[in-house]
C-alpha cells in the first residue's frame, strides 16, 4: 500500500496526502501535477528507506480541511471584554476633558 494518495481537495484542484489522514500536504491544480508531486515524495522517502508503491488516486474522496469548531463561549467573552475595554477607554477620555477643562475655552 502506498504511503501517499491523491485526492480532490474539497475547496479547489487536487491534493496529496498521508494515507489516513485527513490534512492534505499539498494542492495543486491537476490530478497529473499532483500524482507527480506523490511520486517524488513517495520516491524522496524510498530512498531514505521507505518502501516504493505506486500512488493511490482516489477521484471519489474529498480532501477535508482541518477542523476547525467556532466556540461561541470564547467569542463572546472576547467580544465583550473588548466593548468593556473600548467603554473604559471612552470613559476616561471624558473624565480626563472635563477634569482638565479643555472645553472652558480659557
Amino acid at each position: 500500500m502506498s504511503d501517499f494518495e491523491v485526492v480532490r481537495s474539497d475547496v479547489e484542484g487536487w491534493d496529496v496526502r498521508r494515507t489516513g489522514e485527513a490534512q492534505a500536504l499539498s494542492n495543486y491544480a491537476t490530478r497529473e501535477l499532483a500524482e507527480e508531486a506523490a511520486r517524488r515524495q513517495q520516491e524522496a522517502e524510498h530512498r531514505s528507506g521507505g518502501t516504493a508503491d505506486a500512488i493511490d488516486v482516489r477521484q471519489d474522496v474529498f480532501s477535508e480541511g482541518p477542523d476547525e469548531e467556532l466556540n461561541v463561549k470564547k467569542t463572546v467573552i472576547g467580544t465583550g471584554t473588548v466593548m468593556i475595554g473600548v467603554i473604559a477607554l471612552i470613559a476616561i477620555v471624558a473624565i480626563f476633558v472635563v477634569v482638565s477643562g479643555v472645553t472652558n475655552g480659557s
